[in-house]
């Protein structure tokens, strides 16, 4: 979509809502989006945040994260798991399903597995390689074989993966034609009513939906590309809904406007410096060290998150994980990056101000960074910065998502290498809320470092993940976390920047049932729908 003028674009966005019918009293909210995501179906929506969360109004979970991110049975009554840990079975809730009036089986449940193993290359590809087997023994069982026992399986897995209307799906058999389906019949608490791409997307409460009635009869989604647009619209009362992060700038202004709740809760997602350690030079641990010690996250957490957010651990796991590893600090300088650098024979031999590997290759970067993202923006000009005064070269390069998403983690998945140096990149909370996280994001096999993107390798790493997985006993986790933790924070194949506090704005006068997601915010199901009982 080209980009157009704020006046424009607030021009379209007025009209197309006044087009709509909004109030308290239609029951219908405005809730803006960043980017347009597709057909909103599992396999053309294009963001982990705020995409799948929206996607996942349409299409339901066997399980569901709750407000504190635990796993809670959504389509599944009962689940039985085998002494083992390999065996799962689970039993379908009565009277299940889909929008156009077809019942939802164990048989959709099947086919969903399947067919992200068989077909379509997807964030839940990945997930698919631990599975031995699904069966459907009857309309309501389902039986998942894992290859090896997963004590992540609940929220990982089964409370991550949409499940499709077989009947519908079983005609699309090719990853192209996936991509480009429009089909939106899914099994939520919303029905995908219109879309009109790059502007807006229309979805009405399901009154058929089995966990109960859906809060709200109309949602109406527009989409703003623009922060600057999307506060300005949310504070003049043309939405009624941002799913953007207030800026820490705009913190105090909402909070005194007249109309307008401002929710606060600690922030799990994560911004992070990502190195690709396959790079020829940043394979060495040194220089991502030097890298980090150039870095001053405290200054980055006041100047451009206002103190809105906090310092990142080198283990990658926030503070107030229960699974955290207390008493790991990384102290970086100049002085310390210069020292690094000398030692290792980083030095400026040509006196072009850059310095050379002793392969007399120049430390020459470029620094990926997502446009529409002002924060991580400013972050990775602070970055380049930062390395020039040590002799470090780095261009910034801003992109879209898809942009960065294909050479940072091509088609979602890491076994398909990657093209780039450094990216200025985030996980969303959920990653953070499992200590399985550590051997998604750190192990080396890539059918099990499901989001290693950038091909960090380290056996020491993988016999601890590989005991971690398949441990139950909350202590050892522990533990073991703690030892992977500490891997990581020396060898630094990404250095955390900090963890933004998630702060959101919503019109409390249209609707004030917003459901508040620790680490997430407010854009979940639970918003719209109370839990199943």
């Amino acid at each position: 979509m080209r980009k157009l003028s704020v006046s424009l674009v607030l021009g379209v966005l007025i009209l197309m809502l006044l087009l709509a019918p909004v109030g308290a009293q239609s029951g219908a909210v405005r809730l803006a989006l960043t980017r347009d995501e597709g057909w909103l179906n599992p396999y053309t929506y294009q963001t982990g945040y705020p995409g799948w969360n929206i996607m996942t109004l349409v299409y339901d979970t066997l399980y569901y994260p709750d407000l504190n991110n635990e796993p809670i049975p959504w389509l599944v009554r009962t689940t039985r798991v085998s002494t083992d840990g390999r065996t799962w079975t689970l039993t379908l809730r009565l009277n299940l399903r889909w929008h156009d009036g077809r019942p939802l089986t164990s048989a959709d449940v099947k086919f969903t597995f399947e067919y992200a193993a068989r077909v379509a290359h997807s964030r839940w590809t990945p997930t698919t390689r631990n599975l031995e087997s699904v069966e459907a023994p009857d309309p309501q069982t389902v039986v998942f074989r894992l290859k090896q026992a997963d004590a992540g399986f609940r929220l990982r897995t089964l409370a991550d993966v949409p499940i499709l209307p077989a009947h519908i799906w079983e005609s699309v058999t090719t990853v192209a034609a996936a991509r480009a389906f429009r089909n939106t019949v899914g099994s939520g608490p919303y029905r995908v009513e219109e879309v009109q791409d790059g502007q807006f997307y229309r979805l009405a409460a399901n009154p058929q939906y089995f966990a109960g009635p859906v809060k709200v009869r109309e949602l109406v989604l527009p989409i703003i590309r623009d922060a600057t647009v999307s506060f300005t619209a949310l504070q003049a009362g043309q939405i009624d809904a941002n799913s953007r992060v207030l800026t820490p700038e705009l913190v105090a202004q909402f909070e005194k406007t007249q109309g307008i709740t401002v929710m606060r809760g600690p922030g799990f997602a994560s911004t992070i410096l990502q190195f690709n350690v396959e790079h020829p030079l940043l394979k060495d641990a040194r220089l991502r060290r030097a890298i980090a010690s150039t870095i001053n996250t405290n200054l980055m957490v006041r100047l451009l998150m206002l103190g809105y957010a906090t310092v990142g651990s080198p283990g990658y796991l926030h503070p107030a994980s229960p699974f955290y590893a207390a008493g790991l600090k990384f102290e970086g300088t100049k002085a310390r990056a210069v020292a690094i650098l000398n030692e290792a024979g980083y030095t400026d031999r040509n006196g072009d101000g850059i310095r050379e590997a002793p392969d007399g290759a120049p430390l020459q970067f470029t620094l990926l960074t997502l446009a529409g993202n002002p924060v991580r923006i400013r972050g990775a000009e602070l970055i380049r910065t930062w390395l020039k005064d040590v002799g470090i070269a780095v261009n910034v390069r801003v992109a879209e998502d898809a942009a960065i998403i294909d050479q940072v983690w091509p088609e979602f998945d890491v076994c398909r290498g990657r093209r780039f140096d450094m990216a200025v990149f985030g996980w969303s909370a959920p990653v953070m809320s499992r200590p399985t996280a550590l051997v998604d994001l750190f192990h080396s096999d890539c059918r099990i470092g499901a989001i290693n993107i950038g091909g960090y390798k380290n056996p020491a790493l993988d016999r601890l993940g590989e005991q971690l997985v398949t441990t139950v006993d909350p202590t050892r986790q522990k533990q073991i976390a703690a030892q992977m933790q500490k891997i990581v924070a020396q060898d630094l194949p990404i250095h955390v920047l900090f963890y933004p506090e998630t702060i959101m704005a919503f019109r409390s006068s249209t609707y004030d049932r917003w459901a508040f997601q620790k680490g997430q915010g407010y854009v979940t199901k639970l918003s719209f729908v109370d839990p199943p009982k």
